[in-house]
């Protein structure tokens, strides 16, 4: 080939995205945090009804901010909708001017997408180290200078499930020059228990902070791909002039919206999540597994050195979890919460090969 790629692009590692397995008989997904349930009965018949209408072009986004808007106590201009998270992420480092501030700052580890999209747009990336598996504020501020332009906060933190609490981010977001973007996401906010998880909402209108939520995880979407953020009226309309034009499509807005309603819903999903939780805690103390207590829909497990072994093992046996070495984690795996029938056959797998 004689085309010239670009160097920022050459420098990121390549992943082949489409897998091989998921919807034939007998897989376990338990990989990639999604929701172990269909989209509700509700989404189902939103969906059914809109698909006589799929030749024109998506409307119904601003429905969808008013839904969202109402759910947190904001107006529909302080919402932004986006391809999944990752459409906002870009968005975000689309927008910003850099002018010499070209530094974003990431936990390490974390979601891994955030270094990717960074490079893309030609941003350096420095790392921040997690403490006891938790997000660092004060690690992230000591990386603070005059080149940072935004911070990622990954909160609950993936791949780990901890969070930092309210008190930990208020001292931080006030602590932060107005010059600098605090993108805080918390795709998996709805599966939080702790009370002292932070109101982050409660500071877009006075800070440069970003909020972003989605559909994929809790409200069962991730095949849709829409995710929302949450800020400033003037800040969403500027990352919005750099959106796609009808980047989210007419079904997936429908379903977003339907799904938002349905509260009872939701309250199934995140019961089942809890009584998955507590199962697989007592399961691994059973074992002697040492894991991360999570909050969110997965748990971050050690099972030693023979860990990416045990992955390609379990993998034999159609039950598919993440080896964590990518993560610079070797030494551990992460799984999904599933239904019970699910999180019990991935008990039974593991015993037999521990």
């Amino acid at each position: 080939m004689t085309l010239t790629i670009d160097d920022k692009v050459r420098g990121i590692p390549y992943y082949p995205k489409a897998a091989a397995y998921g919807f034939e008989d007998g897989w376990l997904r338990l990989s990639s945090n999604e929701n172990p349930f269909p989209p509700s009965q509700k989404v189902l018949s939103a969906v059914l009804e809109a698909l006589p209408y799929m030749n024109r072009y998506p409307g119904g986004e601003m429905e969808l901010k008013t839904a969202v808007a109402a759910s947190h106590g904001l107006v529909p201009e302080e919402v932004l909708i986006g391809n999944g998270s990752n459409e906002l992420i870009e968005m975000a480092l689309r927008a910003l001017k850099t002018d010499g501030r070209d530094v974003v700052i990431i936990s390490e580890p974390s979601f891994a997408f955030y270094q990717i999209a960074a490079k893309v747009y030609g941003y350096e990336v420095r790392k921040a180290p997690v403490a006891n598996m938790r997000v660092d504020l004060k690690a992230l501020r000591n990386n603070i200078d005059d080149r940072t332009r935004i911070i990622f906060l990954n909160n609950p933190l993936n791949p780990t499930g901890t969070i930092f609490e309210d008190n930990g981010f208020e001292e931080f977001i006030t602590s932060i020059p107005e010059e600098i973007l605090i993108v805080a996401d918390e795709a998996y906010a709805e599966f939080v228990e702790n009370e002292r998880f932070p109101r982050t909402i409660r500071w877009i209108r006075d800070f440069p902070v970003i909020v972003l939520r989605t559909f994929s995880k809790a409200y069962g979407l991730a095949g849709l791909r829409v995710g929302y953020g949450l800020g400033e009226k003037s800040l969403m309309s500027f990352l919005e002039r750099t959106k796609q034009p009808f980047s989210i499509n007419m079904i997936a807005l429908i379903a977003a919206r339907a799904a938002l309603l349905d509260e009872a819903y939701l309250q199934r999903v995140l019961e089942t999540n809890r009584k998955g939780k507590a199962f697989f805690y007592e399961a691994f103390k059973s074992m002697s597994l040492e894991y991360v207590p999570t909050e969110a829909n997965f748990l971050l497990l050690k099972v030693g050195e023979h860990a990416e072994e045990l992955t390609k093992k379990l993998f034999e046996r159609k039950i598919v979890i993440r080896f964590m070495g990518a993560y610079s984690l070797p030494d551990y795996v992460r799984v999904t919460i599933g239904t019970m029938d699910e999180n019990r056959r991935f008990i039974d797998g593991l015993k037999a090969l521990l």
